[in-house]
């Protein structure tokens, strides 16, 4: 899906805050996490990540070979491949992404090009983080997928699970009145 700049700051802004109920689209997607510690604080540091990757997609150009990675939290740089010194709730995430996937950290420079507005590999865009109602520690991503039940979304798999999630469960598309619902984080 290709986004055009406007778009990518009506995203940022969603990540920031609570969108408008009536501005939902038809059908969104959510996917359940269980988290250690904290929700609010696992929800800061997941906000924190999307303002600042939406902010490098809105205003950097994607034909140079490294993006600028000043505006991430100094933590999620450590994390990704090649990072020394990760923080323990990202080398608990990264840990149990590689036992769910088989796959290995992502690159910090691949993870950000998922972003750029004129490619088609990124299948969702950032709507709201709730708390689930299944316990404390569970919270729901929602996302905007295009109402297709099967899109790419290990560039937030990864995501989810660097900012310390412990699961994170397959996306569940909805009617977007289940989101309206819930309490946003």
């Amino acid at each position: 899906m290709l986004r055009e700049i406007e778009d990518l700051e009506i995203e940022r802004a969603r990540a920031s805050g609570r969108p408008e109920s009536d501005s939902a689209p038809p059908v969104l997607a959510y996917f359940e996490l269980a988290v250690d510690g904290d929700p609010v604080q696992y929800a800061g540091r997941l906000r924190g990540v999307m303002d600042a990757v939406l902010q490098i997609a809105a205003s950097e150009s994607f034909d140079d070979d490294d993006l600028p990675v000043d505006a991430l939290p100094a933590w999620f740089p450590g994390v990704c491949r090649g990072g020394t010194s990760p923080e323990p709730f990202a080398a608990e995430g990264r840990d149990r992404y590689t036992e769910r996937t088989g796959s290995g950290p992502w690159d910090l420079q691949n993870w950000l090009s998922r972003f750029d507005p004129d490619l088609e590999v990124r299948g969702w865009s950032w709507w709201d983080l709730t708390r689930a109602p299944a316990g404390a520690d569970r919270l729901r991503l929602w996302a905007d997928t295009w109402g297709e039940p099967f899109f790419a979304w290990e560039d937030l798999r990864w995501l989810l699970h660097a900012c310390g999630a412990r699961t994170v469960a397959d996306p569940v598309p909805v009617k977007p009145q289940v989101w309206i619902d819930e309490v946003s984080v």
